[in-house]
């Protein structure tokens, strides 16, 4: 005769709960920045001299035509341009969480039961297992 009992065999299987997906996105905004500019502007001016109406000596006033006086001018230009630059780096890995699952299940066993009737002996010896 075989006696039974249960026991809670505990195992465990993976499955999948979810993923993660880590994208980017580009975002697009208005910035403003001024420049504050410089430019160069030449002013013509006619003064009246202490001397006018003095008449000159032969040979003081030359005439000439051509004569010419050259200034260069200049302005600043705003030089304004986009540059991308580095501005965080994001690293993805994944952790392991340890937890523990108690269950709490109700066993059966099976029990030898003797019954005697009259009075024979019966010698019980202990489990070899």
């Amino acid at each position: 005769m075989r006696l039974y009992e249960e026991r809670l065999v505990a195992n465990k299987t993976r499955q999948k709960t979810g993923e993660v997906a880590v994208g980017k996105r580009v975002e697009s905004e208005r910035a403003n920045v001024e420049v504050p500019l410089e430019k160069e502007r030449v002013v013509i001016e006619r003064t009246g001299v202490n001397e006018a109406g003095r008449a000159v000596t032969p040979g003081e006033a030359n005439f000439t035509e051509g004569e010419v006086a050259r200034m260069e001018v200049y302005e600043e230009v705003p030089d304004i341009h986009k540059e991308a630059y580095v501005r965080e780096e994001v690293n993805v890995r994944k952790e392991t969480q340890r937890d523990v699952a108690t269950a709490n299940e109700e066993i059966r066993r099976e029990e030898l039961d003797v019954r005697t009737d009259g009075r024979p002996v019966v010698e019980k010896r202990p489990d070899n297992i």
